[in-house]
C-alpha cells in the first residue's frame, strides 16, 4: 500500500499517532510531495504538535504555490469570529436567531470523534439532541483560510449549512 494512503487511512480512522508515523515516513521517502507534507500538517495539529504543523504546512505550499499558508488567530479571537458569523445570519422561519444559538470552539474532532465516525477535518459538529451545543472547530477552519476576511467568510459559510 502506498505510504501516503496508508497515512490518510489511519488519520481518517482516528489513529493519530500511527498515521503521524506514517505521514512522517511518506514525506521522508517522496520530500518533494506537498500532499504528504500538507497531510503531516493536518496530523501534526491533532497531535498537539503546532510548531511541527505550521513547519510541514510551510513546506507544503513552498512545494505548491497554489495551496495557502493557515492562518491562526487567538482563541478569544476565533470565538469573537464565531459570534459575528452567527450574527450575521438570518433567523429560520419560526426559530431562534442563530446567534443565540449555543456553541463551543473546540480545537479539532478528538480521536474518540473521529474513531466515532467525524471526519477530522470537519468545520463543525451538529450533535443530534436538542441540549448539545453546535462544536466549531477552530484549526480547521483556519487550516482553510489564508487570511482573517477568508477565516470570517468560511465561518459563515460554514456555520450557515
Amino acid at each position: 500500500m502506498d505510504l501516503l494512503q496508508h497515512a490518510r487511512d489511519l488519520y481518517r480512522a482516528g489513529r493519530m499517532h500511527d498515521a503521524l508515523e506514517a505521514a512522517q515516513a511518506a514525506c521522508d521517502r517522496a520530500p518533494k510531495d506537498a500532499g504528504a507534507w500538507w497531510l503531516l500538517g493536518l496530523i501534526s495539529r491533532h497531535t498537539a504538535m503546532p510548531a511541527a504543523s505550521d513547519e510541514a504546512f510551510r513546506r507544503a505550499v513552498e512545494l505548491d504555490h497554489g495551496l495557502v499558508l493557515p492562518v491562526r488567530v487567538s482563541g478569544e479571537r476565533f470565538y469573537a469570529l464565531v459570534e459575528e458569523a452567527l450574527a450575521a445570519l438570518p433567523a429560520p422561519a419560526g426559530g431562534r436567531p442563530p446567534a443565540a444559538a449555543a456553541f463551543r470552539v473546540q480545537p479539532v474532532p478528538t480521536a474518540d470523534q473521529v474513531r466515532a465516525g467525524v471526519d477530522p477535518d470537519a468545520l463543525t459538529l451538529r450533535e443530534p439532541a436538542p441540549h448539545h451545543p453546535l462544536v466549531v472547530f477552530q484549526v480547521n477552519h483556519e487550516n482553510r483560510a489564508g487570511t482573517e476576511d477568508a477565516l470570517r467568510g468560511l465561518l459563515r459559510r460554514s456555520l450557515s449549512n
